[in-house]
């Protein structure tokens, strides 16, 4: 017991006696600046905001509502294949179950699409940005969306 409690007593001893020498300590001269929230950091969090803000407004419309619609289908699809994942468990006959197993499946293998869709999107918009950024420190790759009047096409470019 008392060699317990002389632990615990050196213990606060060497504990409290460097608190003086911490408080001593310089602080770096050199403290890191705040991070600036720029395009890449918008483009990450929500597709078509960097663009936006780099006054691409063009790119931005699709690159956001290209992913608004992905999500929206997403949600339509779920919901739709969970309508009839609750009929298929409430079905009489087996016919009814096939056919309403087979219309849960369609709608969960179109869910799985979109989702895949959305992450398309997403991946082609930060690269988008990561390339509008990285223009404005050098003019040699450069990533550009052309539209026509019923084509859209993506142009890669390198100058040498």
């Amino acid at each position: 017991m008392k060699k317990g409690i002389s632990c615990i007593l050196v213990f606060f001893i060497l504990f409290f006696s460097s608190i003086p020498m911490r408080a001593q300590e310089a602080e770096p001269k050199d403290t890191p600046k705040e991070t600036q929230f720029t395009s890449l950091h918008k483009s990450l969090l929500i597709p078509g905001w960097g663009q936006f803000a780099e006054k691409r407004y063009l790119e931005a419309v699709l690159f956001l509502s290209a992913e608004v619609f992905a999500l929206y289908k997403v949600f339509d699809a779920n919901h739709k294949g969970n309508q009839y994942y609750d009929k298929y468990n409430e079905a009489e006959n087996v016919e009814d179950a096939v056919k309403y197993r087979k219309s849960t499946e369609k709608y969960d293998t179109r869910r799985n699409q979109y989702i895949l869709m959305a992450i398309g999107v997403w991946a082609i918009n930060l690269i988008d940005i990561y390339f509008i950024v990285k223009n404005k420190k050098k003019n040699n790759l450069r990533l550009t969306l052309n539209s026509g009047v019923q084509k859209l096409a993506f142009t890669l470019s390198y100058r040498f």
